[in-house]
């Protein structure tokens, strides 16, 4: 869940990491698109690593619109970081580029010190101009004493830091990917215009479940390869989750750009699982051939209001 700037009741600062957005009792309406994610764990994920290829922006953007890989646990923080599309002037980004592109940004959705509802928003964000790289995605637990939590977002092709934000968020066992959508006052949101890829999706657990991966569900037109481990459960790997494309009649032909920097990667499946005490995820990351890109026309938005999303009706935190 993201909390946008049409829906804050106050604003503080942080000490220096990040910005904290008060959401005291208001309620913000939420409609999802595709979806995949996972039943809980019965072991602690320790990280979680995957590189994103977004697709182009919606042009005109009048609502909210973020896609994210989230990690939680039902009662605490939801940790996400954010590819995000804003209506003009609204963007978490600045610079020329805030409101032609996508916004990259390391986010937790949870509890401050006093107990309310805040959007904690890292510094380092980045309006993304060479997003057809691939975005990676690197969640750690970098200390399991404090449960201390450590996000970054990297341009999959040069390394470029583009986002990131630690906080303590406590012990982590669901994980899913989101299109999440929010209107701005009166004006809905425009969805996905072109497929988006989360490529070599990879899940590190603190100890073996070697039933996790039956717990693999997709809603509203979200496809996933086979999730599997090569050592006993604790280290899992989706290949490929393809977000179809919600509004077919503004996609374009760049669809075969992005196809082409997925299948021009090679493919790389990392073996070493981190250790539990300091997760260090192996820096070696690439992307694999790509499936198709779906032809067919749905249009699979979920409805706010009607326990959308997984089986169990809620994401991470909330």
């Amino acid at each position: 869940m993201h909390i946008t700037k049409s829906h804050l009741t106050g604003l503080v600062l942080s000490a220096s990491t990040a910005t904290a957005a008060s959401l005291f009792d208001k309620r913000v309406t939420v409609s999802w698109g595709p979806i995949a994610g996972l039943q809980a764990s019965t072991s602690e994920i320790i990280a979680t690593t995957s590189t994103i290829y977004p697709g182009k922006m919606p042009s005109d953007q009048k609502g909210f619109m973020f896609a994210w890989i989230g990690l939680g646990n039902g009662t605490g923080d939801l940790i996400q970081s954010i590819i995000g599309s804003y209506p003009a002037g609204q963007s978490e980004c600045s610079g020329s580029d805030a409101d032609t592109t996508w916004c990259i940004s390391s986010e937790v959705y949870g509890l401050d010190d006093t107990g309310a509802t805040v959007q904690f928003v890292g510094d380092k964000r980045t309006a993304d101009v060479n997003y057809e790289n691939g975005i990676f995605f690197n969640y750690t637990l970098i200390d399991k004493s404090t449960y201390l939590w450590e996000q970054t977002m990297t341009d999959a092709l040069t390394g470029e830091l583009l986002s990131t934000y630690q906080k303590k968020s406590g012990p982590m066992t669901l994980w899913n990917t989101a299109v999440e959508l929010q209107p701005n006052g009166d004006e809905e949101p425009t969805g996905t215009i072109e497929p988006q890829y989360y490529v070599n999706s990879t899940i590190y657990l603190d100890a073996a479940d070697a039933a996790y991966g039956d717990g693999l569900y997709t809603e509203y037109g979200a496809i996933t390869s086979d999730m599997t481990t090569s050592d006993g459960g604790k280290t899992w790997f989706i290949e490929k989750i393809t977000v179809p494309a919600m509004d077919n009649s503004t996609s374009s032909s760049s669809d075969s750009a992005v196809v082409a920097a997925v299948s021009s990667s090679s493919s790389a499946v990392v073996s070493a699982a981190p250790s539990t005490s300091a997760a260090a995820v192996p820096s070696v990351y690439s992307a694999s051939s790509a499936a198709p890109v779906p032809t067919e026309g749905s249009n699979p938005w979920g409805h706010s209001g009607q326990n959308q999303g997984p089986p169990s009706g809620r994401f991470g935190a909330w």
